[in-house]
């Protein structure tokens, strides 16, 4: 059974420019020659029109697609196609977490002057910021605090954040959470610190253009978080720092306006306290 360019280009999708490149390319071979006026098409040729459809479809590239119609091995090149795939899927999938994450984190934002809680802080890798005449340096060039997983993420003592009048002096840096990170291996012997998950209470708050965390903030999450301590009978753990990683920054009102969610560790009270 034989078939003209235009009954093949309808049956199979692939336009006549296509299946001449097809031809070019020696994949197929009408009868009639090349360059023939007349060329006829056989089953066979449909079928490679159909596979080089599919394949494309699937991804490969039209360099990957010839080698693996001349192949007579196909299993290397499909399999690296899936693992390229599984690659990419797995990535999304990472994306997609994040941006939940993020979803969720907004509406929290909505209730954050009512916002307290007992929770337990995940695990979050930190890295200081050099500052400059009152500015942070640059983001970090190593690949492992990538975007967006990555974001501005603030230390504060335990003692001042509760203690101090004018509210205490912030630490800035980069992190993000461990569970967002490939490869753990870059952090051996670097600058970076590591902060295991702890029980902690979580508060949102508001914070200012100079990284401090704004009044209203400061003396809001001070009164919930004496308030659940007394409740759980529990006290701050002061052998880490108060940590603040940024949410998002809101515009509204010609006005930006930066959300943190903030953990400050605390430790159950003992029977002989």
């Amino acid at each position: 059974m034989e078939f003209k360019i235009g009954t093949i280009a309808k049956m199979t999708g692939l336009s006549p420019s296509g299946i001449r490149f097809l031809e070019e390319q020696g994949v197929i071979s009408p009868s009639g020659g090349r360059k023939g006026r007349y060329r006829s098409y056989s089953m066979s040729d449909v079928s490679t029109i159909l596979d080089y459809r599919n394949y494309r479809k699937s991804g490969l590239t039209q360099e990957e697609i010839l080698r693996l119609l001349h192949s007579e091995d196909e299993v290397g090149i499909l399999d690296q196609r899936c693992d390229e795939l599984e690659r990419e899927i797995h990535e999304s999938m990472r994306l997609l977490h994040f941006l939940r994450h993020r979803s969720h984190d907004a509406l929290d934002i909505r209730r954050a002057e009512r916002f307290c809680e007992l929770t337990v802080r995940p695990a979050i890798i930190w890295m200081p910021l050099e500052v400059r005449d009152g500015k942070p340096s640059s983001w970090p060039e190593n690949s492992v605090f990538e975007i967006p997983y990555a974001d501005s993420v603030l230390r504060f003592s335990a003692k001042e954040y509760l203690e101090d009048e004018d509210g205490p002096e912030p630490e800035l840096g980069v992190g993000m959470f461990e569970s967002d990170i490939l490869n753990m291996s870059f952090f051996e012997g670097s600058n970076v610190r590591r902060y295991a998950e702890r029980p902690a209470v979580h508060c949102i708050v508001e914070v200012n253009e100079d990284f401090t965390i704004t009044k209203e903030s400061l003396d809001r999450s001070r009164r919930f978080i004496h308030e659940l301590l007394d409740k759980e009978r529990l006290v701050i753990s002061e052998d880490e720092p108060v940590i603040s990683k940024r949410i998002l920054t809101s515009r509204r009102d010609g006005k930006s306006r930066r959300y943190d969610h903030l953990w400050i560790n605390v430790k159950k009270v003992s029977d002989h306290d």
